[in-house]
């Protein structure tokens, strides 16, 4: 037995006419009784009664029918799956935070797209927390994220460890020195990263001045970079910020490293364990390749 046979019933039992069944088809009407003979031969039972005035089911028939249907439709539903899970490996989809945004994607999605350029690559702006619930929900394939990770269904490796800088108005009183010494902050109007959406930034930051005993003036806080950096260019403070800042940073503001010890953000590529996906991992040995070779 063979999906047209079922199709085959399923016409001539909603028409009730061979005739007309056999032009539905798109069928010729011999063909079309030797079909239903042959199904009735395999189950071992009259599913239709026939003669020159009438077709109609029998009990067997009415019960086949259900069952024809609903085989017709999980056929169908699978095909649909089967479809749809093929055209899920062939899309990529990423999550990054702004530094990933600026340092990373521009130099590796050129390489990857190369080598699947009928791959389909979505990428997706995210708060550091978001990331790994996505990941765990599979919502996101991979995830370019500050720590930490929190599942032991995620594996990562770190691919930057970024020095921190002081972002200062333009016409700070600072602007003259080549660095800053974390003394000089002292009593500054301070703008942090909100802890909520910014990972460990907010925290590292905050270890920094306590180890120092320097006590900035934080007037306000602000879940993103750009934020951060319009509030500096506002001249309302200043502002601690991963390196890759200044490769967005306007004209109204100026960046210096910190003196002596200067505490630095690890960014990382994240993924779920289970995740066998042949783009993912050939992504991943893109990013291993340009940023973890000795």
């Amino acid at each position: 037995m063979e999906l047209r046979h079922l199709r085959y019933f399923i016409a001539v039992a909603e028409e009730l006419n061979f005739t007309k069944a056999a032009k539905k088809l798109h069928t010729a009407q011999p063909s079309l009784s030797q079909q239903i003979k042959d199904l009735e031969d395999y189950i071992g039972s009259t599913l239709l009664e026939r003669n020159k005035r009438r077709v109609s089911l029998t009990k067997a028939g009415e019960v086949f029918l259900q069952q024809a249907r609903l085989i017709l439709e999980n056929a169908e539903k699978a095909k649909k799956m089967a479809r749809r899970a093929a055209q899920e490996q062939i899309v990529l989809t990423i999550g990054f935070v702004p530094s990933a945004e600026v340092k990373v994607l521009p130099e590796v999605i050129p390489i990857f797209r190369l080598a699947h350029p009928g791959a389909k690559v979505e990428l997706i702006s995210l708060f550091n927390p978001g990331q790994e619930e996505k990941l765990l929900q599979g919502d996101i394939d991979v995830a370019f994220m500050r720590p930490p990770i929190k599942s032991d269904s995620i594996d990562f490796k770190v691919i930057l460890n970024e020095p921190l800088v002081v972002l200062m108005p333009a016409n700070h009183r600072l602007r003259y020195c080549e660095k800053i010494s974390v003394n000089d902050l002292q009593g500054e109007n301070f703008i942090t990263p909100d802890p909520t959406q910014s990972g460990v930034l907010q925290q590292i930051i905050e270890n920094y001045f306590t180890e120092h005993n320097v006590v900035p003036n934080i007037i306000q806080t602000a879940n993103n970079m750009l934020l951060i950096l319009n509030m500096v260019s506002l001249n309302l403070g200043c502002a601690i910020v991963p390196f890759y800042i200044t490769s967005i940073m306007t004209d109204a503001v100026i960046c210096r490293p910190l003196s002596g010890y200067s505490p630095t953000i690890e960014l990382i590529m994240a993924w779920r364990k289970d995740n066998t996906s042949e783009l993912l991992l050939h992504l991943i040995d893109v990013v291993e390749n340009k940023y973890l070779q000795e």
